[in-house]
């Protein structure tokens, strides 16, 4: 396997970000507090992709899930028109990614993927919507 380094990890994030696409109008006016706990916010952005009608897969943190997932894979996979968005959820305060993670990252990003850090739900909508 190929070892790529911080800054290119950085170059390829540049790239992806860079095809992000316009926000619909009033997409930001959710002004709903952010909330705590991980859990709560994958409940309610898988609740957010059902109203939309996304297809999405947003995997609990539970031990079945880690014995089938390779180490590292993303919390969520949303399908919108034509992209994937991949994403690593964490609490607001304290979260952080582990090593196996942040191989992934740098894994999906070779395929042309990137795997965004989520730990609010202002955050959630500006990667959805387009604003990186």
């Amino acid at each position: 396997m190929t070892t790529y380094t911080l800054k290119d990890r950085q170059h390829l994030e540049d790239l992806i970000d860079k095809q992000a696409t316009s926000p619909p109008p009033n997409s930001f006016s959710q002004g709903e507090a952010d909330p705590g706990l991980e859990s709560t916010l994958s409940k309610r952005i898988r609740q957010y992709c059902r109203d939309h009608g996304w297809p999405a897969l947003i995997f609990p943190q539970t031990q079945d899930v880690r014995n089938f997932l390779p180490a590292g894979w993303p919390d969520a996979h949303i399908i919108l028109h034509n992209r994937n968005v991949f994403l690593e959820l964490k609490k607001p305060k304290g979260g952080r990614k582990s090593k196996e993670q942040d191989d992934m990252a740098i894994r999906f990003l070779h395929l042309g993927h990137k795997i965004h850090e989520v730990k609010t739900w202002k955050r959630f909508i500006e990667i959805i919507y387009g604003k990186q």
